[in-house]
């Protein structure tokens, strides 16, 4: 077997047989494996074309392998250059420590590379965690990648970055199952745990070290159904019985004991397949798309792109393509004279900073939901500037400017954000528009009406909106727009950056009569 790459592709001459999971490595490193399953036939040629993660890291030279990611055995091995630099290939965070291919597709930090003080740690929260769990009167025990490496061979496994515990819920009734995840997550902040909710039954409870190494935990939901079915959000549903679940046995994971389904082998068989006990660090989870809606419509799905945003954001504060816009939007000061600026959307808060340096004495409210975002904002705000955790998947946004703000009356500006958000997330920001206008408050807003050449589902910041798409949404909470291009030519700026003014609906107008006034 011989390897070859380039910066688009690494190819392998003979895909080996009997091997499931494929370790690539730069420099002995490993950066990403994947499932040889799904690349041909053994003896086959193949070509994997790089994921897009690490396509910024692919410069300099290397020595890249190929292993066995079940023995650790060296496949093959060859000399890289990717370009003309002589440095070494390194892919790593912003303090040097080492990163791979998470099974989102995404950089992130290992267990293994996080080292074995970080993983003692994790267990000894998540042991504390299960305490608190039981302590509420709940039924803990663990899941996910936690319990497959506890079963399989006594420890975390080295490729995944957290753990995962989940708790028994009495309830059968999904509402019944939410009302009691969110009062969950309110217990435990007010123990001091760091939430970031991902749904009603998925949060993240978030941890430090003192070096600043970030770390979690996964908590979900679990319950049973009228159907004979078990569910745990976001991924496993499927047939078991409470005498396979019930009592719990144990498992050890490192020396310390977990509570663990009664049917282990039941429970890994739904959550990944039966070939579980087989190490495949390439493995993906493909939750099936009747599972995912009824999870995502019982209990929402709040995190939406976050991680491309947040990623986003670590490698950068603005992008000059958001620039036309926020001119715009800095040039419609004079209808913005409210004592409270809302900046919907603000990223790292260079639209709120420009608004406070304007002056006009207002205050400056900026929401985001990307808190690599908001951490940014805040190294950098000036006097009478706040910027706030705010998601607009969740209902619990619309009391955000009274909360904040107080009972004034609220202007509210948003930067390229309706296009580069999903329907859900736009429902609710119509919402704080009309909240705004009813306030006695203006509303302004900017959006790309054509996509990037290259728009795809998973970089929101090619996507776009029509005219006719955002009369039409804005008629449904009783408002009317008018738009406004952005620059001098219109030609000249390929993807149609336009302004758009918000208005309460005029008294006896129908709903979608509402049509466009342009340049008003």
């Amino acid at each position: 077997m011989r390897l070859n790459a380039t910066r688009n592709h690494l190819v392998i001459d003979a895909l080996p047989r009997d091997v499931v999971s494929l370790d690539i490595r730069f420099d002995d490193a490993r950066i990403w494996s994947v499932d040889a399953r799904d690349l041909g036939a053994p003896g086959d040629e193949c070509q994997i074309e790089w994921p897009a993660a690490l396509r910024s890291s692919l410069t300099g030279r290397t020595r890249l392998s190929v292993a066995d990611s079940g023995s650790g055995a060296e496949l093959a091995a060859a000399e890289i250059r990717f370009d003309d630099d002589e440095r070494r290939v390194r892919v790593v965070d912003e303090n040097g420590s080492p990163l791979s291919l998470n099974k989102w597709g995404r950089l992130g930090a290992t267990l293994d590379s996080m080292g074995s003080g970080i993983r003692r740690r994790i267990l000894q929260r998540a042991t504390l965690l299960v305490e608190h769990l039981e302590e509420l009167g709940l039924r803990p025990f663990a899941v996910g990648g936690t319990l497959l490496g506890g079963v399989r061979a006594g420890t975390l496994l080295p490729h995944d970055d957290d753990a995962d515990i989940a708790y028994l819920s009495r309830h059968t009734n999904p509402a019944d199952v939410a009302v009691e995840a969110f009062g969950v997550g309110r217990e435990l902040h007010a123990r001091g745990y760091e939430l970031k909710r991902h749904s009603a039954t998925h949060m993240q409870l978030l941890f430090r070290d003192e070096n600043g190494t970030e770390y979690y935990i996964d908590v979900f939901s679990a319950f049973f159904t009228p159907d004979g079915r078990i569910n745990q959000p976001f991924h496993v549903r499927g047939e078991m019985s409470e005498e396979q679940m019930l009592p719990f046995g144990t498992v050890t994971i490192d020396g310390f004991e977990f509570p663990a389904p009664a049917d282990a082998d039941r429970w890994l068989t739904l959550n990944y397949d039966a070939n579980w006990r087989e190490p495949m660090p390439g493995y993906r989870i493909v939750t099936p798309i009747e599972t995912r809606r009824r999870f995502e419509n019982w209990f929402g799905a709040f995190n939406f792109q976050r991680e491309y945003w947040d990623e986003f954001f670590t490698a950068q504060d603005d992008t000059e393509s958001w620039a036309p816009g926020r001119d715009w939007l800095l040039g419609q000061e004079n209808g913005l004279r409210s004592p409270v600026l809302v900046d919907l959307g603000c990223g790292s808060g260079e639209l709120g900073r420009a608004f406070s340096a304007a002056g006009a004495g207002r205050r400056i409210l900026g929401l985001d939901f990307s808190d690599v975002a908001l951490e940014r904002a805040r190294e950098r705000a000036p006097e009478n500037t706040a910027f706030v955790h705010t998601n607009l998947y969740r209902m619990t946004s619309l009391a955000v400017p009274q909360r904040h703000a107080g009972p004034e009356p609220f202007d509210l500006v948003a930067n390229h954000l309706m296009d580069q958000i999903g329907h859900h997330g736009r429902n609710y920001a119509w919402r704080l528009m009309r909240m705004a206008l009813r306030s006695g408050g203006h509303a302004r807003f900017t959006f790309h009406a054509r996509p990037a050449d290259d728009v795809n589902f998973d970089d929101p910041a090619g996507w776009h909106l029509s005219e006719d798409q955002l009369v039409e949404e804005a008629a449904r909470f009783g408002m009317e727009l008018g738009f406004s291009p952005i620059g001098e030519n219109l030609e000249d700026q390929g993807r149609h950056p336009t302004g758009a003014v918000v208005h309460l609906a005029s008294p006896g107008r129908r709903e979608g009569t509402l049509r466009p006034d342009h340049g008003r």
